[in-house]
Formats: structure tokens, C-alpha cells, sequence
């Protein structure tokens, strides 16, 4: 498994796709939490959306490095698309944890905040939360499910505006009302372990819609 992940990881180097989002990520957060002298929560808030939107826009663009013809055959020599899938799953995890680090820690340093044990577990709660709902929607927004592109733009538009502007739809607008409270950081550990549970289970959902219903479809 960690083969493939390390496969799907040189496909999205040589493809140099992921350009794109890494620079909005980094221009986002500077912009973002330099000078910031607010709640350690609120700051986290805004990394968390951040890279909500560009882990969306990351695992499409991971998963979409191979045409049907090169996964086919990726898939036949590494034993099934399950496995296949579950590298992309594991490079766009490995992915999301290297942009949370730099959204936990580069706020410390550019912005003026109290740091606590609690403000910190609420930071990379809050951003692998965020992390694993945007694997999801990209899972799904990818090529395996929606074969043209200006669909797969729109679904994914539309799916991220919902998950940002709808309270009712968890993880991700729940999680930012939350951060977004006055609430002492310790009180939020909770709530931010069952939403970052749901986006687990979102992603593991997503994966099989798109292995189901993606067979179908060949």
C-alpha cells in the first residue's frame, strides 16, 4: 500500500498540478494569520478552510494524473482498483498532514497568540477534520465518477459551498460556527473528535461510491 501511495504521490510531482492549489494554500494562510492577534481558534478556522478547499481541489488532481487506460493498467499490476484507491487515499492523506503542519505551526510564529496544549489540539483537529471532507468531495469529484470536466467543476463548487454555508451539513460549517464561538479551546475537543469522525467516515463512503459505481460505469 505504501508503494502505491508513493506512486500516486511521483505521478502528482511529475504532472506538476498541485502547484496550483500549494501556492493558493500558502498565499491564503500568510494572508490569513500574518500579524493575527486574535483567538488561537479563530485563526485555526481559517487554516481549516483553507485547506478544506485546496485538499478538494488536490485529491481530483491526484487521482486524475492517470487517463482510464493508464489505471487500468496500474490496477491490473498492483492486484485490483481496491488498492489502487487506497494509495490515493493514503497520498492525499500523507499530502493533507504536511499542509496541516504548516497551518498549525506558521500562525504560531507569524501571528501573536497564547499557545496551550488545548489551542494546539484544536488546530490539528480542526484542519484533519477539514482534511478528510475535502478527500471526500475530491474522491467523488474525480474522473473515476464524473468523466467531464466542467461537470466535475460544478459538483465540486456546489459540494463545497454546501459543506462551508449549511450548518445542518457536517462536518466542515458546524466545525467553523464552533471555532468561531467564544468557547474555551477545551470544550471544543469533543465536538471536534465527532466531526473529525464523520469526515473519516465520509471518505471511506466516498471510496466505495466511487469503486461501485465507477465499475458500473466501465
Amino acid at each position: 500500500m505504501i508503494a502505491l501511495a508513493r506512486y500516486s504521490l511521483s505521478m502528482l510531482v511529475r504532472s506538476q498540478a498541485y502547484i496550483a492549489p500549494i501556492l493558493l494554500f500558502g498565499a491564503a494562510i500568510m494572508v490569513l494569520t500574518t500579524g493575527d492577534a486574535g483567538p488561537l481558534a479563530e485563526t485555526y478556522s481559517a487554516c481549516a478552510l483553507v485547506l478544506f478547499l485546496c485538499m478538494t481541489w488536490l485529491t481530483v488532481v491526484l487521482i486524475n494524473t492517470e487517463d482510464r487506460t493508464q489505471r487500468a493498467m496500474t490496477a491490473t499490476a498492483a492486484g485490483g482498483e481496491t488498492r489502487v484507491l487506497a494509495g490515493n487515499v493514503l497520498a492525499a492523506t500523507f499530502v493533507a498532514v504536511l499542509l496541516m503542519l504548516v497551518g498549525l505551526i506558521y500562525p504560531l510564529y507569524a501571528g501573536r497568540h497564547p499557545i496551550t496544549g488545548a489551542g494546539l489540539a484544536v488546530g490539528v483537529l480542526a484542519q484533519l477534520t477539514a482534511a478528510f471532507a475535502g478527500i471526500a468531495v475530491g474522491l467523488l469529484c474525480s474522473r473515476l465518477l464524473i468523466r467531464r470536466t466542467g461537470v466535475a467543476v460544478l459538483a465540486a463548487v456546489g459540494a463545497v459551498g454546501a459543506m462551508v454555508l449549511l450548518r445542518v451539513v457536517p462536518p466542515v460549517a458546524p466545525m467553523l460556527v464552533l471555532l468561531g464561538s467564544e468557547a474555551a479551546p477545551e470544550t471544543m475537543l469533543t465536538p471536534l473528535s465527532g466531526l473529525g469522525a464523520v469526515s473519516v467516515l465520509m471518505v471511506a463512503a466516498a471510496a466505495a461510491t466511487v469503486y461501485y459505481v465507477g465499475r458500473r460505469q466501465e
